[in-house]
């Protein structure tokens, strides 16, 4: 149970619910009050964040132990909204480094490290399931770390070595020239398959027992990936292409056999993803811009900082609404419905992402808890989808892991 929790964390997150809701968006009080409790007693993870929030401020501005107007995810935040813990991925967005990423990475990995020595009263690095389980018990945070840069192992196998042992325990696969996981002769990126090279990559992850990420790969590589990974296979942060039919969403028989795998996907909450609706407003809102930042580029070429101002506002103007929660639920709704109730779970994306309505930040995270329990999810499956599936994920692979280096030494 978290222990931190009293009553003024549960008004606080009812005041919260209430300002995010329209007028006719009525909440149920008592059936508010149980899912707090619910999501009080359970293990709440994510699966996927950015170290940075919306201003990219640069690494100088990090600092996940204050709470800021424009946090996502810093630990005060977090132990507001009941988020026990999240895999941030490095490196930081707005500082990426294509002529030495390994080097960035793990600068990155040794940043985050001393953020956390530095607020050790409130969160820990985690290295494992049991860690997860170990720090949610003292009543901390717990973060991993991750990697979301393709390149990220400059061709070279063994960098996964120098990564597992800074603690980084998942990785977002991605094919390019300089890793390329796919045979892409002639084909689409991706769609060709798992190359010799995605192989290895794949089986040293296995080995190391570090979560493979599928998440920014083509359909076709996806399910080579899901083939040959001993391990359960995750998505970190993806939605139901069934319900938004984009590429960078997961196809229905392909959360299939991540399930079959042992697997999860990850409900991420990027708008763009949840709702087709948000979709057709964004393509109309982007030509409404593209028009009037023509005729202001004309009339301030002399001007480059009202420019610039003049731009911020007409984003600001004529950016759509966001997805709502329920967009969220949908699309948890249909995973559990096609991969099962064991193999679906949360990846926020915060930091990297335009969130629905009430999801601003990781204080809301009640507010998932809250829905589920409305459309009739029981507690037992609420406990899964929030954080359960994620800790079993990890559980699986390092149990993988542990088989495969057993077998190497006999």
């Amino acid at each position: 149970m978290k222990n931190e929790t009293t009553f003024s964390f549960f008004i606080l997150v009812l005041i919260l619910l209430l300002s995010a809701c329209s007028s006719t968006q009525e909440v149920d009080e008592e059936l508010w009050q149980q899912a707090l409790k619910i999501h009080d007693k359970a293990l709440v993870l994510d699966a996927h964040a950015h170290p940075l929030i919306f201003q990219r401020g640069g690494r100088d501005d990090y600092d996940p132990g204050r709470a800021t107007g424009n946090s996502q995810n810093d630990f005060i935040t977090m132990k507001k909204g009941g988020l026990d813990g999240f895999i941030l991925s490095l490196p930081f967005l707005d500082e990426k480094d294509a002529d030495n990423p390994t080097k960035k990475i793990l600068d990155d990995a040794a940043l985050v490290r001393d953020h956390l020595n530095t607020h050790a009263s409130l969160a820990e690095l985690a290295f494992s399931a049991d860690d997860i389980q170990r720090i949610h018990a003292s009543g901390k945070r717990a973060i991993l770390l991750g990697i979301e840069f393709g390149g990220c192992l400059e061709g070279q196998i063994e960098t996964l070595d120098a990564y597992y042992q800074a603690g980084i325990r998942m990785i977002t696969l991605r094919s390019d020239e300089t890793d390329p996981i796919d045979n892409s002769d002639g084909h689409e990126a991706g769609e060709s398959g798992l190359s010799t090279y995605g192989n290895d990559i794949v089986r040293r992850m296995n080995q190391l027992g570090m979560i493979i990420d599928i998440t920014h790969v083509a359909d076709q590589l996806q399910r080579d990936i899901v083939k040959a990974s001993k391990a359960p296979v995750m998505a970190s942060h993806s939605c139901a292409r069934a319900l938004v039919d984009i590429p960078r969403n997961i196809p229905d028989p392909i959360l299939q056999e991540i399930a079959q795998n042992g697997g999860a996907v990850m409900t991420t909450f990027y708008s763009g993803f949840l709702s087709n609706d948000y979709r057709a407003r964004s393509e109309e809102a982007d030509k409404r811009i593209e028009e009037e930042k023509k005729q202001l580029e004309k009339q301030f070429q002399d001007n480059p900082a009202e420019l610039e101002k003049r731009v911020k506002d007409l984003e600001e103007t004529f950016k759509p609404k966001r997805a709502d929660i329920a967009s969220l639920i949908d699309h948890i709704d249909h995973g559990v419905k096609v991969a099962g109730i064991d193999h679906v779970g949360l990846g926020s994306d915060f930091g990297g992402t335009n969130t629905p309505i009430g999801l601003e930040s990781s204080a809301g995270f009640p507010r998932i808890t809250y829905h589920l329990l409305k459309r009739g999810y029981t507690e037992d499956q609420i406990d899964k989808i929030v954080g359960g599936n994620l800790l079993r994920v990890i559980q699986e692979i390092e149990n993988v892991s542990a088989d495969m280096r057993s077998s190497q030494m006999e």
